[in-house]
């Protein structure tokens, strides 16, 4: 891709980092996004109509700018941008955003322009550059971990441990194993309750969301699971919720929290234990951090009512 065969490439430290783009964290996403905004600033204020045509950015955003920083003209605001330094220059694409574009994300139409610009591409061959296929500036290879499954595979495979509040309610932490893995070139997540098993029937990574759909394999019963993974790549910890019906039909959303584990176990062997919340650690461990955070989180159990019509809705 024209952007990773840039100079950005030089300012990366290769030796800790790699080459692989898709496996690069915020950290150096920002850094990059930093050098990009940097030269983008130095060719708008060569290339006025790049913000007068509103290439770069949309009417209602320069109208904010303008506003923002007491500017009445574009002229204003090329004056404004000769007067930041290195250190401040003005953010016309966030490394949140390039993070975002090489891990599946869509690229917007003007942090498209953004790119271009720094590339130094001609305004005249911009729309060949985005109708091309042979020569993508942003479209991730999904043989390098671009696509979903992809980037399921190279950053969230591996071994947890779930933790959860039992859910009668009573002052009791749960933690049972939980185990996402490539089976047959597909990723497969496995889990436990006290006493059930679960394997997923469904798994996706869609906007900083994993959603894992799983199916009971001792009764007839379903559960999902939601966790925030954000933009992290290789995350210490997933919070999310798992949902499902308790034994009298109600709907359930438990707060959930998976810890990843640097050491593999054995998933087979390891089931599901209690931990009462005034359990006695001698020094602080993983244990008692899940604790002291169930204990001060006020929601770890939703439940709604059953009623099929307003007579029936409590209140």
């Amino acid at each position: 891709m024209a952007i990773e065969n840039s100079s950005l490439a030089d300012t990366v430290d290769r030796d800790r980092y790699g080459r692989d783009w898709t496996r690069y964290t915020r950290t150096v996403f920002d850094h990059l996004a930093r050098k990009i905004n940097g030269k983008v600033t130095k060719r708008v204020i060569d290339q006025p109509y790049l913000i007068r045509d509103l290439l770069l950015i949309g009417s209602e955003e320069l109208d904010n700018i303008l506003f923002k920083n007491r500017l009445g003209s574009v002229d204003d605001f090329i004056d404004h941008l000769r007067g930041l330094n290195g250190h401040n220059t003005h953010h016309w694409i966030s490394g949140k955003t390039l993070h975002h574009y090489w891990h599946g994300g869509n690229a917007k139409d003007k942090k498209l322009n953004v790119l271009l610009t720094f590339l130094d591409v001609e305004f005249g061959h911009w729309d060949e550059w985005k109708r091309s296929i042979s020569a993508p500036v942003l479209k991730p290879d999904p043989q390098a971990g671009g696509n979903r499954e992809e980037l399921l595979k190279n950053h969230y495979l591996g071994y947890y441990y779930r933790y959860y509040q039992k859910t009668d309610g009573s002052p009791v932490l749960v933690k049972t194993p939980f185990h996402m893995l490539e089976e047959a070139n597909a990723i497969t997540a496995l889990t436990k309750t006290l006493g059930h098993y679960y394997r997923s029937s469904s798994l996706a990574i869609r906007a900083g969301v994993l959603y894992v759909e799983c199916e009971n394999l001792n009764w007839n019963e379903k559960e999902s699971h939601v966790y925030n993974v954000g933009f992290e790549t290789h995350p210490q910890l997933l919070i999310g919720v798992s949902n499902t019906l308790n034994r009298r039909g109600r709907a359930l959303a438990i707060k959930n929290v998976l810890v990843r584990q640097k050491q593999p176990f054995d998933y087979d062997s390891t089931e599901a234990v209690e931990i009462p919340f005034d359990t006695v650690f001698h020094k602080p461990c993983e244990e008692s951090r899940m604790i002291t955070f169930f204990q001060n989180s006020s929601d770890n159990l939703i439940t709604t009512p059953l009623a099929h019509n307003f007579d029936e809705l409590p209140g």
